[in-house]
């Protein structure tokens, strides 16, 4: 058998795989809800009576999360829109930065991608900046750059300073109106940056978030998963925020801002500092912070759609979700700085999104040992609750997936939800205790089939 062979062997192999887990999740939740309510009786919670106090908490938490999930699920559904599409002559000049740090070949998809953009090219500059790379992607952004006619200008950084600083030299070695933040390890549609850039037809528009979705999904089950919990994240989450002007992340795969609404605080957010520590995360988020702190609009513009990689392996997942983590850690604790000090109704969404989004963040660590205490009160009637509950949340995201998306894939919500309480649950607590490790950690992740193939080291020079 050849490679070739033993590769297709192992893909048809991966595909059974998945499709068993999908339906296994089908069939466990059918079954769960069956005995869960063939079972279920009032008793069971007499024990609850012991502790009140925990059961009138819990019920308060349980009544903000649902009334927010409405609010949610209101604006994004009845009240959001896309913005309108630009015109060639409407549209802004705009520089699409994509930088990149021992990605290989994948920065090349990413610079085909944009090169083959809708877009003006007399509007449209494209920076390509290799962080010090130890691999051959110079070699990949150098060749992107010698088949473009001239449109994709390679940057090499001589030392590796991190995502922060590559963005820092192209905004400031632009001119365009807009920036626009492209990931090496992602791709582009056609019309992506066309619809990204329409909203700043609006002046109060500082910052525009595209629609993430995972480009890899072939890789295994971790991929499907959190390609049903992305579609819900951009498509709830950021869609009521986007309503209110006030989106809290402009993701680092597929962003835009207004130049001119960066320069203030540029300098300042290149040399962020956490705990006296150099920032080298959350790079995307604090964007975002920055510019509602000035008191910019930012929205989200959900048809202009950007394709990521996401790893495939549990513990380059758990890094990644880590890093995410402490980000939103950090972050949320900067947002206090500024969120209460007027009291407009764009400040109030972000007041209200704000001490939700920290209610989040710190709840599950402040309610462990009333967790506990339930637990062992009344391990029947908790175990159902949290079942339940469990699979009640994961209706929600799946509901959305199926209805944008369509088909059988909106089981892995579920699937997801089943993974996170058994093998992440320690993910959220974790990054509250390690909030200061500002390490990227994924840089040795795994590649996708579509990643892994690079250019011999013999050919480097070729161009």
């Amino acid at each position: 058998m050849n490679e070739q062979q033993k590769k297709r062997f192992s893909h048809s192999e991966k595909q059974q795989l998945i499709t068993l887990i999908k339906y296994s999740t089908l069939f466990l939740v059918l079954l769960v809800l069956v005995i869960a309510f063939s079972r279920f009786s009032l008793e069971s919670f007499e024990a609850f009576h012991s502790i009140r106090l925990f059961a009138l908490f819990g019920l308060g938490v349980l009544g903000i999360n649902i009334f927010y999930y409405g609010f949610l699920m209101f604006l994004a559904c009845l009240r959001y829109r896309p913005r309108r599409t630009l015109s060639d002559g409407e549209l802004p000049t705009c520089t699409v930065i994509v930088p990149a740090y021992n990605e290989g070949k994948s920065v090349l998809n990413a610079l085909d991608s944009v090169l083959a953009s809708d877009y003006p090219a007399a509007k449209l500059e494209i920076l390509a900046i290799d962080d010090g790379s130890a691999d051959d992607t110079w070699y990949w952004i150098k060749l992107a750059a010698a088949r473009s006619g001239g449109r994709i200008t390679p940057v090499k950084l001589e030392k590796n300073g991190g995502k922060r600083h590559a963005l820092y030299r192209g905004i400031r070695q632009s001119r365009a109106e807009v920036i626009v933040t492209v990931d090496s390890d992602s791709v582009v549609e056609p019309d992506t940056l066309r619809l990204l850039n329409s909203p700043f037809a609006d002046s109060k528009i500082a910052g525009v978030a595209g629609s993430i979705r995972v480009l890899n999904l072939q890789d295994g089950i971790l991929p499907r998963m959190m390609d049903v919990n992305f579609v819900f994240g951009f498509e709830i989450m950021r869609s009521a925020q986007s309503v209110l002007g006030s989106v809290f992340c402009t993701p680092g795969a597929l962003s835009a801002y207004r130049r001119a609404a960066l320069l203030p605080f540029l300098d300042q957010w290149v040399d962020q500092k956490f705990f006296g520590e150099p920032a080298h995360i959350a790079e995307d988020r604090a964007l975002a912070t920055f510019l509602l702190a000035d008191d910019h609009r930012i929205v989200f513009q959900r048809n202009a759609v950007a394709r990521t990689i996401i790893p495939s392996g549990y513990r380059t997942t758990c890094k990644m979700l880590l890093r995410w983590g402490r980000g939103d850690v950090r972050e949320t604790c900067s947002m206090y700085r500024f969120a209460f000090r007027k009291f407009s109704w764009f400040h109030l969404g972000i007041q209200f999104n704000l001490l939700m989004q920290t209610m989040w963040l710190f709840l599950p660590v402040l309610l462990l040992p009333l967790t506990l205490a339930a637990a062992c009160a009344a391990p029947e009637a908790f175990l159902q609750g949290l079942i339940l509950g469990m699979i009640a949340w994961s209706t929600i995201p799946a509901f959305i997936y199926s209805t944008r998306r369509g088909g059988s894939e909106a089981i892995f919500a579920y699937t997801f939800a089943i993974f996170k309480l058994v093998f992440l649950f320690w993910i959220g607590p974790y990054c509250l205790v390690s909030v200061r490790n500002s390490k990227w950690m994924t840089r040795g992740r795994e590649t996708s089939h579509s990643a892994a193939t690079s250019q011999p080291a013999t050919n480097q020079h070729a161009i």
